[in-house]
């Protein structure tokens, strides 16, 4: 598919609860994932798509917790959810706190990839 088509199939098959996109190239060699108005701003109409599938930030959050396992941990409060999210770095331990966003899902997806998914 090229870059138009796949715009067009993700314009007639989004609702407002779709937040990302999963896409593959036609060699289907790797998935990756991507805000979905991101994904959309910085597709060029000719170019070369496998496939895409739209997302949910419940379904997204489902693809980081696989990656992360139990260092993910979602709580409901007052003012919204928060992401516990605990990871190595450069000195050691490092425990994240922070509201639920697509945004901060999609950052944690990809420290956890180190930006490199597979499928």
């Amino acid at each position: 598919m090229r870059g138009l088509d796949v715009r067009g199939l993700v314009t007639e098959n989004v609702t407002t609860e779709h937040r990302f996109v999963r896409w593959w190239r036609k060699e289907n060699d790797f998935v990756d994932y991507d805000l979905l108005d991101r994904f959309l701003e910085n597709l060029s109409p000719q170019e070369e798509i496998g496939g895409v599938e739209l997302l949910t930030l419940e379904e997204m959050l489902n693809e980081v917790k696989r990656v992360t396992g139990e260092r993910l941990n979602v709580t409901h409060g007052e003012s919204g959810d928060v992401v516990k999210w605990i990871h190595e770095g450069k000195t050691g331990k490092h425990v994240n706190e922070c509201m639920l966003t697509p945004e901060m899902l999609l950052d944690i997806y990809d420290v956890e990839t180190r930006g490199n998914p597979l499928c």
